[in-house]
């Protein structure tokens, strides 16, 4: 007689939601419950057809967090019973409006959920409610936060440094997060950007490329040394700007000024950026963090049959193999969420 295997992911991830809450010291059945159904929803969340990115935060005190939060606000959407499909609930009437810096939350209070939105800073460099409440969270004010960094890939990250990847697809690298190889990509890339704004410089590119990889189109992109100047011949096949694009002084700009409009124009910066990178080629950019060209081709050697991979991985091997003698870094972001870089 065959035999039958039934396999439930669901209770994998119960299993470990509940592992994960344990560790935050955020133990609650109904907690757990409206967590799995959130984590399940944001892998491919869309509202009437259109794809969106929230972030949402769960936490017991809203007046503690926003004591917290400098130059904060909040709108509360609607109170219900403590159960898991008010935070469901809760997703459904927020997402569409957790936008432009406007992030989901839900309040555990004693036998009810609060939910609604909130938001803090007043410029794109001001440090966003998951780097005040998450990475650099206060043990008195437990939270926790979940997103979706790429199609089909989740992330849940605790005040405690406790951290749940849930990936829906078919890769093999499933334990892997997209997180830190983006970082040591903006390190790469911001080598040579000035000590007083190197931090905001690498924020900002971590934002666009956070974007980039949730648009779930792929890209790749290569770090030439900062000091020279003339695009390495390999590298000419493309759009070349002239002058590069200095997000260094757009940023110096923003934090002498601290008006409106230096602040458009950092922002402006960000989405023309995203859109270089959301294009076919490669995005080169300098360790000075300026952006030199994109829309970029090189050419691949003569391969055997046997070569393997797509299109982007091929010329992401090109790019390595110029590593040292032309390049400091190469990313790859594929559309699955895989995130591979190498540098010097």
């Amino acid at each position: 007689m065959p035999t039958q295997t039934t396999l439930s992911l669901r209770d994998q991830l119960h299993e470990a939601v509940v592992e994960f809450l344990d560790s935050e010291g955020m133990t609650c059945p109904k907690t757990r419950d409206g967590l799995v159904m959130l984590i399940n929803a944001l892998g491919h969340y869309r509202e009437e057809g259109k794809a969106l990115f929230p972030e949402v935060f769960v936490f017991d005190s809203l007046k503690d967090v926003l004591s917290i939060l400098p130059e904060s606000e909040y709108v509360e959407v609607g109170v219900d019973v403590r159960q898991a499909a008010t935070m469901a609930k809760a997703l459904k009437k927020c997402a569409p409006l957790a936008r432009r810096g406007w992030a989901v939350y839900i309040e555990r209070r004693a036998n009810r959920f609060g939910y609604g939105l909130l938001r803090c800073g007043s410029t794109v460099l001001s440090l966003s409610p998951a780097e005040l409440l998450v990475n650099r969270g206060d043990p008195e004010i437990p939270v926790f936060m979940l997103r979706q960094v790429a199609e089909n890939v989740i992330q849940v990250n605790g005040f405690s440094r406790s951290s749940l990847l849930v990936h829906f697809g078919a890769t093999k690298d499933v334990e892997v997060s997209p997180t830190p190889k983006l970082v040591e990509f903006t390190d790469c890339l911001t080598e040579d950007v000035p000590a007083e704004v190197q931090e905001q410089v690498a924020t900002f590119y971590q934002t666009v490329f956070l974007g980039v990889l949730r648009a779930g189109h792929g890209t790749l992109a290569a770090v030439v040394p900062g000091k020279k100047r003339a695009m390495p011949k390999e590298f000419r096949d493309g759009v070349i700007l002239s002058p590069a694009i200095s997000v260094v002084r757009k940023i110096q700009e923003v934090l002498t000024k601290s008006d409106c409009g230096s602040n458009a124009k950092l922002q402006a910066s960000a989405a023309l950026i995203t859109g270089m990178l959301l294009s076919d080629g490669i995005t080169v950019f300098g360790s000075d963090g300026t952006v030199r060209a994109y829309n970029v081709f090189v050419k691949h050697p003569k391969t055997s049959p046997s070569a393997v991979g797509g299109a982007r991985t091929r010329t992401f091997n090109v790019m390595c193999g110029l590593i040292d003698d032309v390049l400091v870094g190469a990313l790859i972001q594929s559309q699955d969420g895989r995130v591979e870089f190498k540098g010097k």
